[in-house]
């Protein structure tokens, strides 16, 4: 999934462009809700079992905005939020990443570059998107080290596949996206699919 701080300013960015939100903190516990859970499968709405082999089948159902969108409603801001957070998630690991990158390494080592990266990119979105992330601080806390124990990173190095500039512009691309009419498309669709 996309970290935390990358979710919280896609979230930021996404509130300062448009003006269908009312309850900020509403909106802001939405977008850190899905990742706060014991079973992402559950809060991605990804739930079967996916083969880790095949990399793009593997990171291409990692979340399925189609089956969140059959069980919920976009009718509050928290809904808003956790709209926003999947859609963030699944742009993220179906239009960030090089090709050929994906092509040539396997999930496990995909994991070691991706939490790495994370460490490496963390501070330059708080300072950039000026986030204030205490309120969250210690469940995503929390939830890092769970996650990196489970992914099997801990203290191990990668490198660095979020290039500043290009997270910028994954930031401005996924905040600018208009929810209603992706979710009109999405349902239209019934399946997942790129929003432009």
């Amino acid at each position: 999934m996309a970290s935390f701080h990358i979710h919280l300013a896609v979230g930021k960015r996404y509130y300062e462009k448009h003006n269908n939100i009312y309850n900020v903190e509403e909106f802001y516990r939405g977008i850190i809700a899905p990742d706060l859970v014991t079973d992402k499968k559950i809060s991605h709405y990804s739930g079967e079992k996916r083969n880790k082999e095949n990399i793009f089948e593997y990171l291409a159902n990692k979340v399925l905005l189609n089956k969140f969108l059959e069980h919920e409603k976009i009718d509050t801001d928290y809904q808003k939020g956790v709209f926003v957070h999947l859609i963030t998630d699944y742009l993220f690991f179906n239009d960030f990443f090089d090709v050929e990158y994906l092509k040539n390494i396997s999930y496990e080592e995909f994991c070691i570059d991706l939490y790495d990266s994370y460490d490496k990119t963390n501070q330059y979105l708080i300072e950039k998107y000026q986030i204030d992330d205490s309120k969250f601080k210690e469940q995503m806390n929390q939830n890092i080290k769970k996650d990196n124990e489970e992914k099997k990173t801990v203290n191990k190095h990668g490198r660095n596949i979020l290039p500043f500039e290009k997270l910028d512009e994954f930031i401005e691309k996924v905040s600018s996206i208009d929810i209603e009419q992706y979710e009109e498309k999405i349902r239209k669709n019934n399946k997942n699919v790129l929003p432009y």
